[in-house]
């Protein structure tokens, strides 16, 4: 079947009616091109020196501190780095948006392990014949070449900030700083140089904080083992059982060698049983009453009770080490003695265990840990001297079952302390090392954070960041500051030549920090001759006036949780304390903590006001997204793929209070929800290309009612948002655009087609809907701008002539407008979507049965329409409802009632709708309705 072929005066009319009407003209593209077209925005940003620019206009502004938690520079970033950066660079714009003066320096941290091991994969064998010097430059360069990949990686997001002055933790500013921050602490006689067990990791042959510990899976032998007490001992109990034992159980039998006591809980009934049957039916044990039952069946063995006795009864007595021939072990008690596991004779030993090390003080017993930095057996224990524990376990064990002492073993899995850096398996160990004492009898920093933490003087976002801070912080212990290692920040102690003791001196470290800023940072405390700082000072043990240079360096948690130092020094007065503090969950226990103890030490104030709190992106299973295990996103990837703004959009749309998943697929539904908003500032912007603000606005009072209805949405979109904005809700934020810009398009911008397309160009109905539009895109540009950052400025773009106003994030945050608040109409145009929704379950039924092809083939009958309601008139109304006529009807009762009518009209070329009369219009020849006819003169 052939198609009707349009003759030559046809063709003409077709020509005429276009060219008659006012159809929407836009530069602004259907197609976003986000990968192609956000790198031309960001380069016009540092062109235009956009961050400078936007610290001017908000330069008398109240100020806003906010601290870039320093992430770490090695590596590419992946979608974890995005949504914190993200969330910061939302705060920051909205808060430079709405009179503040909000600065984002961001920062980096550039010591640690990673970039260190780093350096050593890369130079392989070469590494053996570099100085330490040279090491620290390999990794000076290393860390500076990640933190310019990061950067870039940074900026491609669209994140705005000061990206030629980062705080750098290499910086040699930033790193006296942190040196002055510890001699503030030693000042403050909070610092102490301790030999006490800590975490250790021998792969790495270093101290680590127990922020840097991860708990794993572990296989280890579980073993149960007889220390039997010594002759006078028995006679004070009145046992004539020589063979009588304390059983203790273990999962390190490598820590045996340090064993120097048995713990009791001073609560507990303790109970002498006799082993009825089997290879030990000789011997009498003392475990706890309670748990007999759990020991019978974990070493299966059968007991019969003897006799009980209180815990106090048996403090102070001794029990033979099981293979140390010349070593007693004294029978205390503590309360961390529990009934969970075990036989609650716990074996002691105060080189290897915290809780040992503690109740050890207390009874003073010796601190032992024959275990040098590489895990192997020193001459302390001979017999496995230069064995490594882990090798070494099986042979304690095999020695054990020879001499009689195991009752039982077996291999058990349970958690472990990995290192979150080598991943290997820790122990705890004696080692010269220094803290900062969170448990000072003139000033508890551990009662001060905790005050702090539960009083309303520190704000946290979600509100259970509080409990998950207080519990990290009551659970902490002394802070283990000093590492072993070569990249760092070092500890600026030095030590007597004579007798090892330590020389610490806050005036010392001044000076040595005043040094670093004057030449080359860290290197100046390394490379300048000892006596330079120390003249003058002698050794407070032996006297000796000859030091040595300390080794140790500074926990890179120190370096990142010294940032409220370097931030206080630059401008005192409106950096401290900072407004916002913005981490991931696991920084409760990291750079939240570190930052509120270190400051607390120093000045005796915590370094934030408000801690918001975001969680773990997780990949598509639900597994936490980490490098090591390597299921990361790469962030570059998506943006590349998809363009920054569907990232930012990703960013914004979830409860980061949870943690968050990552799919693409919800990535396809974000870029569907960005197309609608896109495609409907395309729509207000295509319509006001023949609209000048300046000559063709309207006043409020001249607007018609549906124009009002939107800025009444309007109204009420800004009051939410800036709600959300203020209580850093930003996904509320998002919802609020995609419902305010699903209903935009469906309940507003349907309607005006009409009104816009082929009413008079100039008229007030067309210029009504203009006015309310330019409006509309003023506001939302602004608004959508901290989340949509390239769509707004897009949109600034396409509505801006004002030079000085190059950029949407010069622009000030919309403000609530009191004129726009209308309650009222908003409740009649309310009223009247529920019966054009009504109407259009008939309308499409008729559309379904193909009686109708278009709305406009429809008349309506309203009857009885509400009292309220009745200010509208048949021709509001037939565009409201997009229908070719409306008739008002009054009927019986009082319920309304909507009839549909196939229009008996005919067609006006040029808008379409269906009317009963058509009048001539001469210069086309053609027959058209009155309105046209109107429109056109």
């Amino acid at each position: 079947m052939s198609k009707t072929t349009k003759t030559p005066e046809q063709i003409k009319l077709s020509e005429q009616i276009k060219d008659s009407l006012n159809l929407p003209q836009t530069d602004f593209p259907m197609r976003a091109q986000l990968p192609q077209k956000e790198p031309q925005y960001i380069q016009n940003w540092k062109d235009q020196k956009l961050y400078q620019s936007i610290l001017e206009k908000n330069k008398n502004s109240k100020i806003f501190t906010f601290c870039d938690g320093p992430p770490y520079a090695n590596g590419h970033l992946h979608v974890g780095h995005a949504l914190n950066k993200i969330l910061k660079d939302i705060v920051v714009k909205y808060k430079n948006l709405s009179g503040y003066k909000a600065k984002f320096i961001p920062s980096w941290d550039c010591h640690g392990l990673p970039i260190e091991l780093n350096v050593y994969k890369k130079l392989k064998k070469e590494a053996r014949n570099k100085s330490k010097f040279e090491i620290r430059e390999e990794c000076r360069k290393e860390a500076l070449s990640w933190v310019d990949i990061q950067k870039k990686e940074f900026i491609r997001l669209g994140i705005i900030a000061d990206w030629d002055n980062p705080n750098l933790t290499i910086d040699k500013n930033y790193e006296a700083d942190e040196v002055n921050l510890l001699a503030d602490i030693l000042e403050n006689n909070l610092l102490y140089q301790g030999r006490k067990p800590v975490y250790w990791c021998t792969k790495l042959q270093t101290a680590l904080a127990s922020s840097e510990v991860q708990y794993q899976d572990h296989t280890s032998s579980s073993i149960f083992v007889k220390f039997y007490l010594q002759e006078d001992s028995l006679k004070k109990l009145n046992i004539c059982n020589k063979k009588t034992a304390f059983v203790i159980w273990t999962t390190t039998p490598w820590t045996l060698p340090a064993n120097v006591g048995i713990c009791l809980n001073p609560n507990f009934v303790y109970g002498l049983y006799n082993i009825t049957d089997g290879d030990h039916s000789d011997t009498d044990i003392i475990i706890a009453k309670d748990l007999k039952n759990s020991v019978e069946q974990s070493c299966k063995i059968n007991l019969k009770e003897l006799k009980t006795f209180k815990a106090s009864e048996l403090e102070l007595l001794f029990a033979q080490h099981p293979f140390i021939e010349d070593r007693q072990s004294k029978i205390i008690l503590a309360k961390h003695v529990n009934l969970e596991a075990g036989t609650g004779c716990v074996h002691t030993a105060p080189g290897h265990g915290l809780d040992d090390y503690q109740v050890g003080i207390k009874y003073k017993l010796p601190v032992l840990s024959p275990v040098d930095k590489a895990g192997k057996y020193t001459s302390d224990f001979p017999k496995y001297e230069g064995i490594k524990i882990w090798e070494a376990n099986p042979k304690i064990v095999e020695d054990l079952k020879k001499s009689k002492h195991l009752i039982f073993e077996k291999e058990i899995t349970h958690s472990y302390p990995h290192g979150d850096r080598s991943k290997a398996p820790l122990i705890f160990r004696a080692t010269p090392q220094w803290f900062i004492n969170r448990t000072d009898n003139n000033y508890n920093l551990k009662k001060e954070a905790l005050k702090l933490i539960e009083s309303e003087e520190i704000k946290f976002t979600p509100s259970w960041g509080r409990a998950r801070l207080n519990a990290m912080t009551t659970n902490a212990p002394d802070w283990c500051i000093s590492r072993q290692r070569t990249w760092g920040v070092p500890i600026p102690v030095f030590y007597c030549t004579e007798c090892d003791h330590s020389l610490a001196d806050p005036k010392i470290m001044r000076d040595i920090a005043l040094k670093m800023k004057k030449d080359s940072g860290m290197e100046a405390y390394f490379l300048t001759p000892v006596k330079e700082f120390t003249s003058g000072h002698s050794c407070k043990k032996c006297g000796s006036n000859s030091f040595k240079i300390g080794s140790d360096i500074l926990d890179v948690w120190f370096d990142s949780g010294a940032y409220h130092r370097v931030t206080q020094n630059k401008e005192p007065k409106e950096n401290f304390p900072a407004d916002l503090y913005l981490e991931g969950s696991d920084q409760h226990r990291g750079w939240f903590q570190t930052s509120l103890f270190s400051s607390l030490a120093a000045n005796k104030k915590a370094p934030f006001k408000k801690l918001i709190t975001h969680g773990f992106v997780n990949d598509s299973n639900g597994k936490k997204m980490s490098k090591s295990k390597g299921n990361v996103v790469s962030s570059m990837k998506i943006v590349e793929k998809y363009g920054a703004e569907i990232l930012r959009l990703w960013a914004a749309h979830e409860d980061y209070s949870q943690d968050l998943s990552f799919k693409e697929e919800g990535l396809k539904q974000l870029t569907d929800t960005y197309r609608k908003i896109r495609n409907s500032i395309r729509f207000l912007l295509g319509n006001i290309h023949d609209f000048n603000p300046k000559k063709d606005s309207l006043d409020y009072k001249d607007l018609s009612d549906i124009d009002k209805f939107a800025l009444h949405k309007l109204n009420v979109l800004i009051k939410n948002t800036t709600l959300h904005y203020e209580d850093y809700k930003f996904h509320k934020v998002y919802h609020e655009l995609n419902t305010f810009f699903v209903s935009l398009s469906s309940q507003y911008l349907d309607l005006l087609k009409d009104r816009l397309y082929t009413a008079k160009t100039t008229g007030q109905a067309r210029r009504s809907s203009q006015t309310t539009f330019y409006i509309l895109l003023k506001n939302l540009g602004p608004l959508m701008s901290p989340i949509l950052s390239f769509l707004a400025e897009e949109i600034h773009t396409n509505i801006n002539s004002d030079k000085n106003l190059f950029s949407v994030f010069l622009l000030d945050f919309p403000k609530n407008n009191l004129e726009w608040d209308n309650p009222q109409l908003f409740k009649s145009i309310e009223q009247l979507l529920e019966l054009k929704t009504a109407a259009y379950k008939d309308i499409e039924e008729l559309r379904g049965q193909k009686k109708i092809g278009s709305n406009l083939e429809i008349e309506l009958e309203i009857h009885n329409l509400p009292k309220d309601l009745c200010i509208y008139k048949e021709d509001f109304l037939a565009e409201f409802f997009i229908v070719s006529k409306v008739y008002l009807k009054q009927g019986q009762g009082n319920d309304c009632k909507i009839n549909i009518l196939i229009s008996k009209g005919q067609k006006c070329p040029r808008c379409w709708t269906y009317n009963l009369k058509l009048i001539k219009y001469k210069e086309w020849g053609a027959d058209i309705c009155q309105k046209c006819l109107d429109a056109l003169h």
